[in-house]
């Protein structure tokens, strides 16, 4: 780093010592992450990460993200590349790593080290690419142009075009009258090209459409908008792709599966039994709903999701790890909870 570091932490070469002409820069690799490191600990212990969840529960854009973290990631880049005018990364991509590193807590979760670590590799990478691609120093006068993704974040914020939307509800509609005299239940593909609007449609269903919303995607995909679910520290895609043996593999997902389905629905019951309280009009209990779970990463929806998966059982299915318990005994029962708790609502 040619002699540069850190406002946060003194320099490790002793004081009055000379560099041989021929001395390479930064010899010590694992000196940078010690450092980087050391700067999230930090960066734990002050108000960085409220800041983030603040962000995160208004919708903020993602200008307003990559103001928050602007300043700890410069001093990261000046840690490793020595200069501090590296692009802040979209917060598309990598808000969830500054998250997963200011999390105070996340150091003691299931999984948390994991998380933190595939974080700041993450970061890293992002740093020396960057360097790679820009030798020298930017002038005052550029603007790097917006990606796509973060378009695509911008526009999702602006006023719905089109009536798309109601045009998926009365099909909605129609398949649900339809599905008494049929043998099968309901299923509804939206295929089209990426970036078309399929997510914003169904987003915007949610506004009028009471909707428990999952996005699904895989450890390396941070390019995608919405960002994939999280649950315990995990990208919520892992709970849906566990190995089992060919012999159980039925019994242990089925089960699985519906005790996932129960929780949620658990969930769910304990916010309307709250909003019911509310005095709110029937009229509002979609949009409402929307609004408290919000985005992926939100609170609440990290919370839905991590008490989903944990695989304790639910008051009242003891019993449904227990192979001797028909799986349909216990599919009738979750129906007869589910009918019960319908017929309260309304």
């Amino acid at each position: 780093m040619s002699g540069r570091s850190s406002k946060r932490l003194r320099s490790s070469e002793p004081q009055g010592s000379v560099k041989r002409p021929n001395q390479e820069q930064d010899p010590q690799p694992v000196s940078q992450l010690e450092k980087a490191q050391e700067l999230f600990r930090e960066a734990r212990e002050s108000k960085l990460y409220n800041k983030l969840l603040d962000l995160i529960r208004r919708r903020a854009s993602p200008q307003e993200f990559q103001a928050c973290y602007s300043s700890i990631f410069k001093e990261l880049a000046q840690i490793i590349v020595g200069r501090n005018d590296i692009p802040v990364p979209p917060s598309g991509s990598y808000l969830r790593d500054f998250s997963d590193l200011c999390n105070p807590n996340r150091e003691r979760e299931r999984g948390g080290i994991k998380m933190m670590q595939l974080a700041i590799t993450r970061l890293l990478e992002y740093i020396k690419t960057e360097d790679e691609k820009k030798p020298t120093l930017q002038t005052p006068a550029s603007n790097p142009k917006p990606t796509i993704k973060e378009l695509v974040q911008t526009a999702w914020k602006t006023a719905y075009v089109g009536n798309a939307h109601e045009l998926l509800k009365g099909a909605m509609n129609a398949m649900y009258s339809e599905s008494f005299e049929k043998p099968y239940a309901n299923f509804c593909a939206i295929i089209q090209g990426s970036g078309t609007g399929k997510s914003r449609l169904v987003d915007k269903v949610a506004d009028s459409v009471f909707m428990i919303p999952m996005v699904l995607r895989p450890t390396g995909d941070r390019s995608g908008f919405p960002q994939g679910d999280m649950a315990d520290g995990q990208p919520l895609l892992g709970f849906f792709c566990t190995k089992t043996t060919k012999e159980t593999l039925e019994l242990h997902l089925q089960r699985r599966y519906l005790l996932f389905l129960l929780k949620i629905i658990a969930f769910v019951d304990g916010w309307i039994n709250l909003w019911k309280r509310s005095g709110l009009g029937i009229e509002r209990v979609a949009a409402d709903w929307k609004e408290y779970l919000g985005p992926p990463l939100s609170p609440e929806r990290l919370k839905m999701y991590t008490t989903a998966i944990d695989p304790s059982p639910l008051r009242g299915f003891e019993d449904i790890s227990d192979e001797r318990v028909e799986f349909d005994h216990l599919r009738n029962r979750g129906s007869l909870i589910l009918a019960t708790h319908l017929k309260t609502y309304d």
